[in-house]
């Protein structure tokens, strides 16, 4: 009698990867991209670090030296139109509007520099003066698309009165917002540093993987 053949399945020969080691060109390449991002990761990732730090916990000695900045360059832009403005009266005639207002910016820049807490409630002053003015206009839109029943009124009238309702929150708390500002700013800088370390760490794992 023939001998029945065997029905047993072989067993599939699993194929092993091979790991191949990388070439010159990409071990070259991800020393390129390290030697060129991984400073500049760690000395943003610092410096946003430390500022984050600075304005969470010196938020007022923050807002003084913002305030002297924005004195400095007030005074500076003072000057340069003042500069042109007596040179364009001197060799055209006028210019003696730019030269007023170049002085203006010249004296706002100095009174910055000398009383740059006093500068922060003056600015407070400006917006809640700002922030009033666009509540009553959009206060008298609501009201007249209201009469003509016409367009979605009720958004600027809830408008007008966030607006109010932030201009008197100024009034009585008029360091709040810049202090808010300066937090949010603080967050901000905070999450760069981080996500700046983050991507080093990655660039560092990668740099080991492929050159060792």
């Amino acid at each position: 009698m023939p001998k029945k053949e065997s029905t047993k399945k072989a067993k599939p020969v699993r194929a092993t990867r091979v790991q191949h080691a990388p070439s010159d060109s990409v071990a070259a390449a991800v020393q390129r991209m390290y030697d060129k991002s991984a400073p500049l990761l760690v000395c943003e990732g610092l410096l946003f670090g430390i500022a984050a730090i600075l304005m969470a916990f010196k938020p007022m000695a923050v807002l003084t030296a913002f305030m002297f900045i924005i004195g400095i360059g007030l005074g500076l832009f003072g000057l340069y139109r003042t500069i042109v403005g007596f040179i364009a009266s001197r060799n055209v005639g006028g210019g003696w509007f730019d030269v007023l207002f170049g002085l203006i910016n010249v004296v706002l820049g100095v009174l910055f520099c000398i009383y740059p807490t006093g500068s922060i409630r003056v600015m407070t002053v400006i917006f809640v003066a700002l922030f009033l003015f666009k509540a009553l206009r959009a206060l008298i839109f609501a009201i007249n698309m209201a009469r003509a029943r016409f367009g979605h009124w009720g958004f600027d009238l809830v408008m007008a009165i966030a607006l109010v309702a932030l201009a008197v929150a100024l009034l009585f708390w008029p360091m709040a917002a810049p202090i808010a500002v300066v937090y949010y700013l603080a967050i901000t800088l905070l999450l760069y540093a981080a996500s700046d370390i983050y991507m080093y760490i990655e660039l560092l794992k990668l740099k080991r993987n492929v050159i060792g």
